[in-house]
C-alpha cells in the first residue's frame, strides 16, 4: 500500500494551519503563557483520550511507550521555555530564534539518524529563515541586545528539534492516536508541575478566556498535532522542520481578520520568501512515493 508524498505534505499542511491558530488563541485568552500552555495540553489530552479508548489500539512494546513519554516531556519543556522567553525579550525576536529548529534538526539528522541533508535542504532552510527575519523585521534583530530571553529561545528551538527527531522513532510501532495520547499525557503532567511550582493561576477565568483555551487545546494541539504526528512518520524530520516555518506566515494571515492586524509590504515579501524556501526543500520529495503502514486495524 502506497500513497504519494503529496498526501503526507497536505496532512502536514493541515496540521500547520491548526497550530498557526495557537498564537491567536494565546492573545485572545489574555492569561499567562504557562497557563495557556498547560490548558493547551490538558484539553488536548482530554480530547484524544476518548478517541483512544474507543479505538483500543494494540500497544506493541514498552520501548515505544517510553519514547512517546519522552517526546511529551520534551514538548512540554519547549512550550514552557518558549513562553518564558517571550516575557524576557521581544516576541518577534524570540519567534525568529525559535525558528532555528531546522538547523538543529539538520545537524541532529547527521549525527543521530545518519541522514545527510543535501545542499537543497540547507539552501532552502537559509532562504526560509531569511524570510522569517524579514517578517520579524531586520531592524528589530539588529537593534536587539543579547539577554537571557534569547538563550531561552535558543533552548526552546533545541527542544523542538529534538522532538521532531525523536517523534519518528516513537511512530515506528505506535499509531498516531496512541502516540499523541501518551505524549500529551506526559506533557500535561510536566506542565502542571511547572505551573504548581511557579504558583501560576489556573482558575477563575471569564467565558471568553475559557473559549480561547478550549480552542488552543482542541484545534491547535489536538487537531494540529494529530495531523503533524501522522505526517512526520512518513517524511524526513528535516523536511517537516522546514515546512513548519510556514506557521509564522499562516499566523500572520489569520491575524488580519481575527485580530485586525495588517501586513505591510516587507511582511508580504518575507512570507513569499519563506514559502519559496519551503518549496525548494520539499520539491524532491514530491517526485517519489513512500510506503504507508496500515494506520487503522
Amino acid at each position: 500500500m502506497s500513497r504519494s508524498s503529496w498526501f503526507h505534505f497536505v496532512i502536514l499542511l493541515l496540521g500547520i494551519l491548526c497550530i498557526s491558530w495557537s498564537a491567536i488563541f494565546v492573545k485572545l485568552a489574555e492569561v499567562s503563557g504557562l497557563t495557556s500552555a498547560f490548558y493547551r495540553m490538558f484539553i488536548g489530552f482530554a480530547g484524544v483520550l476518548p478517541i483512544w479508548i474507543f479505538r483500543r489500539p494494540r500497544i506493541p512494546d514498552t520501548k515505544s511507550v517510553w519514547i512517546a513519554l519522552l517526546c511529551g516531556v520534551i514538548f512540554a519543556c519547549d512550550i514552557a521555555v518558549w513562553n518564558i522567553s517571550i516575557l524576557m525579550t521581544k516576541a518577534a525576536i524570540s519567534t525568529l530564534i525559535a525558528n532555528l529548529a531546522p538547523v538543529w534538526v539538520g545537524i541532529g539528522a547527521i549525527v543521530f539518524l545518519k541522514e545527510k541533508p543535501g545542499r537543497i535542504f540547507w539552501f532552502g532552510t537559509l532562504i526560509a529563515l531569511f524570510g522569517v527575519a524579514v517578517i520579524v523585521g531586520i531592524s528589530q534583530i539588529y537593534n536587539s541586545r543579547l539577554n537571557a530571553g534569547h538563550f531561552l529561545a535558543i533552548l526552546a528551538s533545541i527542544f523542538y528539534a529534538f522532538y521532531l527527531l525523536i517523534v519518528r522513532k516513537g511512530r515506528l510501532k505506535l499509531d498516531t492516536v496512541t502516540f499523541t495520547m501518551i505524549s500529551m499525557f506526559s506533557s500535561t503532567v510536566v506542565l502542571y508541575i511547572i505551573t504548581f511550582a511557579t504558583d501560576t493561576r489556573l482558575t477563575g477565568f471569564s467565558q471568553h478566556t475559557w473559549t480561547a483555551l478550549i480552542g488552543i487545546g482542541l484545534i491547535s494541539q489536538l487537531g494540529g498535532w494529530l495531523a503533524i504526528n501522522y505526517a512526520i512518520a512518513y517524511m524526513p524530520a528535516t523536511i517537516a522542520s522546514v515546512s513548519l516555518l510556514s506557521q509564522s506566515v499562516f499566523t500572520a494571515l489569520i491575524a488580519i481578520p481575527v485580530l485586525g492586524e495588517k501586513l505591510n509590504g516587507m511582511e508580504v515579501l518575507g512570507a513569499l520568501i519563506v514559502l519559496s524556501g519551503i518549496f525548494l526543500v520539499n520539491k524532491k520529495t514530491f517526485k517519489r512515493s513512500v510506503a504507508v503502514r496500515q494506520e487503522f486495524d
